[in-house]
């Protein structure tokens, strides 16, 4: 083991279903998912929904391929707004990187979108254009996929898109499998109220900061704890746990500097398994199969719990 472990036992058996736990909230069907995920398994979030080279970030594909490769899979993807307010995908504020196209999204119209074509990972032109929001979260949902939302929830143009991104998952019958992700308190506190019945993903630094979240009016069954790519925290992560908070940690990041390549500068990237054995809920990866193929061979085949 190259870091340091608590030595918690992971179950990761197969699971026909996990019952709602008592006392689980019932208003927020994504929380008893994770509670019954939390000890017995540990969840892959493919970053940008990619599984590979050959899937486009923030595409249908990769959603389609990813959650059907992993299950359950968290997919996490970029929303964004174009010149007249629709959703789509996408990471950078413009096209040039991705797609065949050049600008800022928010200068193009869905339409002006719509006409261009993704890149994949390997620089191949694909025929998909940059999906729509509903048309991601739609197949997320064919292949039982969970989604974390990321998108520019600061400032006054922030809370216009937020409000619009909790609409629209609510319009697609998603909240059920929709986790929000915000970066700083403020931002998690503002947006509590207005999607009572979602998770929230926040970083949380210790069990101070989540009292401090909890206090403030989110509770700690909707939290998904973001603890950060750069240094394992075992004890923050059992601290978590005790509190009935998932900890998630990210391997994901700039190529060459991101935990997913360190691990696999060795060909032996068995530090995923030490990840799962230290506590950890969630991972985030730019590599979910090797992350798969690594905690079935340490700690056994994921849990199945059900969701909605």
């Amino acid at each position: 083991m190259r870091f340091l472990a608590l030595g918690l036992t992971v179950s990761m058996s197969i699971l026909a279903g996990c019952a709602t736990p008592p006392g689980a909230p019932d208003a927020v069907p994504l929380a008893a998912f994770f509670d019954c995920a939390r000890d017995r398994g540990v969840l892959i979030s493919a970053h940008r929904a990619v599984l590979d080279d050959t899937t486009p970030e923030n595409s249908l594909a990769g959603i389609r391929a990813t959650g059907t490769a992993i299950r359950p899979a968290l997919l996490e993807i970029d929303v964004t707004r174009t010149r007249d307010g629709a959703l789509v995908l996408m990471h950078d504020e413009t096209l040039d990187r991705t797609t065949t196209g050049r600008g800022r999204v928010a200068d193009n119209t869905l339409a002006q979108l719509r006409a261009t074509r993704l890149i994949d990972g390997a620089g191949k032109v694909t025929e998909a254009p940059p999906p729509t929001l509903r048309e991601a979260l739609d197949a997320a949902g064919a292949v039982g996929a969970i989604v974390t939302l990321d998108f520019k929830s600061s400032g006054a143009d922030g809370d216009v898109l937020t409000r619009q991104v909790i609409a629209e998952t609510r319009a697609a019958r998603a909240q059920g499998r929709a986790v929000l992700i915000v970066y700083n308190d403020a931002d998690a506190l503002r947006l509590a109220p207005l999607a009572p019945e979602m998770m929230i993903s926040v970083p949380v630094s210790g069990l101070d900061h989540l009292a401090s979240l909890t206090r403030g009016g989110l509770p700690a069954h909707r939290i998904l704890a973001w603890t950060g790519t750069r240094a394992e925290n075992p004890a923050l992560w059992a601290d978590l746990r005790k509190a009935g908070v998932e900890p998630m940690f990210g391997t994901l990041g700039a190529p060459s500097r991101r935990a997913d390549d360190r691990y696999a500068a060795d060909g032996n990237p068995s530090e995923y398994g030490d990840l799962a054995r230290a506590g950890v809920a969630v991972i985030a990866t730019d590599t979910p199969k090797v992350v798969r193929a690594v905690l079935a061979q340490a700690v056994g085949a994921p849990a199945a719990c059900k969701l909605g």
